[in-house]
């Protein structure tokens, strides 16, 4: 593991992608902690907060169907380049607003354009700057970050909230980060992330929008996109579970509050009690993952994360009841649930990145992009209606059941997609 480890760090535009990514993703989670709490406090209203989600939502819904022909036509190293230099100049106009809010909204909604580009590209580009066999470890360094991100960007937020107070001096802090990160991606080579098509653009008569962008090749590259997906369950079928499991980590988000109650432990503790026992599970999944994806099949991996976080879901309402202390017993089930999300995780990302050819990747990446984004959006809305109407206990039972089912149907009916030859 640590040799594999040194092996892929030493890979120089793995590195710098991934040191991009880092910075990127600490800088937007960074603003949301600091823009989320600067909106609730100036207006006592969570409505104020969830509208703030919608419009960082909101352009998956508008570019998600398009943003993977774009991917294929551009050079990823430009996008990774030009998103973040966009973003760091975008980051700076929230100092211009002062204590307003509603300009916050148009803000972000402009960040957040450059991340629907951004993110889809690095998944997109990964088959092609590191080996086959190094797939798994990539994936689950990325999923660390994605993850640890969350963590560090609002441990961060709140420092510097706590010693520097005027959120201006954040805000160019966040600015620098952003443009270290555009001048790590201008430092890749191109060859690498080269696009596989160029529609033809003419700015000869700019407001004649069918001369200047060619959109019969961009519809062309649209159902191309759309019939391949159609037509290759390999591809398909992982991209819904992982949207699945999105919507089961966004659940877990909203109703960590209820789980800690339920647990019977304090709201401080629970970053302790809960979240260390599945990082400590995921760190295991992922040695496990690395060591032994040669020798075991990836559909075994999958189906276990299925069985192991159905199971897991399902007990520990249970737990609840049968126990005073119910945490004591749920550390296990904790860590196993780590374990299973990396199980799941990264051998469907890597079936993903292995099955896609790579002039129609961009598309794919950016159709997985927004089926993940959309599926955090979904718990937002509905879950805490439903803990609120049914509780927490029967939420869960249901939750577990659930995904014993879903693993039961794709035990015994989709084991021959997930199965391609003896390595899947």
């Amino acid at each position: 593991m640590k040799n594999s480890f040194l092996k892929i760090l030493s890979n120089t535009n793995f590195s710098r992608v991934w040191f991009s990514l880092i910075l990127s993703l600490v800088s937007a989670y960074t603003l949301n902690f600091i823009l989320i709490g600067k909106i609730f406090n100036n207006t006592q209203s969570s409505v104020a907060v969830a509208f703030f989600l919608f419009f960082y939502y909101l352009p998956t819904i508008i570019l998600g169907p398009f943003v993977g022909v774009l991917i294929d036509n551009w050079n990823k190293r430009s996008i990774f380049a030009f998103s973040s230099l966009l973003q760091s100049l975008i980051v700076l106009s929230y100092a211009l607003v002062k204590e307003k809010i509603w300009p916050l909204y148009a803000i972000v909604l402009f960040y957040s354009f450059c991340d629907e580009l951004f993110y889809p590209s690095v998944g997109a580009s990964l088959p092609s700057i590191v080996k086959k066999e190094q797939l798994p470890l990539a994936n689950s360094l990325f999923l660390f970050t994605g993850q640890s991100a969350i963590v560090l960007g609002s441990f961060i937020g709140g420092l510097l909230l706590k010693f520097l107070g005027n959120s201006n001096f954040i805000f160019g802090i966040v600015s620098l980060l952003l443009l270290f990160s555009a001048l790590i991606s201008f430092s890749l080579p191109k060859e690498p992330f080269k696009s596989t098509k160029k529609i033809k653009i003419d700015l000869t008569d700019p407001l004649n929008i069918s001369q200047t962008f060619d959109l019969p090749a961009f519809s062309h590259q649209l159902k191309e996109g759309y019939n391949f997906l159609r037509n290759e369950p390999k591809v398909l079928f992982p991209i819904l579970l992982l949207a699945g499991l999105q919507i089961l980590i966004g659940m877990a988000l909203i109703i960590f509050p209820s789980l800690s109650s339920m647990l019977r432990i304090d709201f401080s503790d629970s970053s302790f009690l809960i979240i260390f026992p599945a990082i400590l599970g995921a760190a295991i999944g992922t040695i496990i993952v690395q060591k032994r994806a040669k020798k075991i099949r990836k559909y075994i991996f999958i189906l276990t994360g299925l069985y192991f976080s159905g199971v897991g879901i399902f007990i520990l309402p249970i737990l609840s009841f049968l126990f005073s202390k119910p945490i004591v017993f749920s550390l296990p089930i904790l860590v196993g649930l780590g374990l299973a999300y990396i199980f799941m995780y990264v051998p469907l990302q890597t079936l993903i990145q292995e099955h896609t050819p790579f002039n129609i990747r961009g598309r794919v990446f950016g159709f997985l992009s927004t089926v993940v984004t959309l599926a955090s959006a979904i718990p937002m809305l509905i879950t805490t209606t439903l803990i609120d109407v049914f509780g927490v206990e029967l939420i869960l039972f249901i939750l577990g059941g659930g995904i014993l089912f879903l693993a039961v149907i794709a035990h015994s009916r989709y084991k021959a997609v997930l199965s391609i030859n003896n390595n899947e």
